[in-house]
């Protein structure tokens, strides 16, 4: 069984390489996933729901890539901090509909917090500044009085 160091890391080269089936097979067949959504939090059961949200980003950012800037294994535990960056130059699905490509480059930070058991993700809880992230895409309003 590997150990949450090479879990983890497997994850992080997973993403970069831009490969959801790799991502979801590092996955419980029956893991629980959460991110923010448009509507509040999102939840994606199963391996496939976590492809196809994977997917997503990787079709949205074809450039997409993670560092990871601090990481914390203890138990059965992976948190990792890091700072994600991509170029909108893809169409977005959400469960609103597909936001079209902007063009924009964005850069922020998330954290994603993960429940390992038996050597696959159980669950998976995504957070990342949704406001910080549409405004960088230019997909919100500046505030009234902003200096331009």
């Amino acid at each position: 069984m590997a150990d949450l160091k090479e879990i983890a890391e497997r994850g992080t080269a997973a993403f970069n390489a831009h490969d959801a089936d790799a991502l979801a097979a590092l996955d419980d067949p029956n893991v629980v996933n959460t991110a923010p959504g448009p509507t509040g939090r999102a939840e994606y059961r199963g391996r496939e729901a976590g492809r196809e949200y994977n997917q997503n980003w990787f079709d949205a950012f074809p450039d997409a890539k993670i560092t990871i800037t601090n990481e914390i294994l203890a138990d059965d535990c992976i948190v990792q901090e890091g700072i994600f960056e991509g170029t909108n130059t893809g169409a977005w699905k959400a469960e609103t509909g597909a936001m079209p490509a902007t063009g924009k480059t964005v850069k922020g930070s998330f954290c994603l917090v993960e429940k390992v058991k038996d050597g696959l993700a159980t669950s998976g809880n995504l957070y990342f500044d949704q406001l910080e992230l549409m405004a960088q895409l230019g997909l919100v309003p500046e505030p009234a009085g902003a200096a331009t």
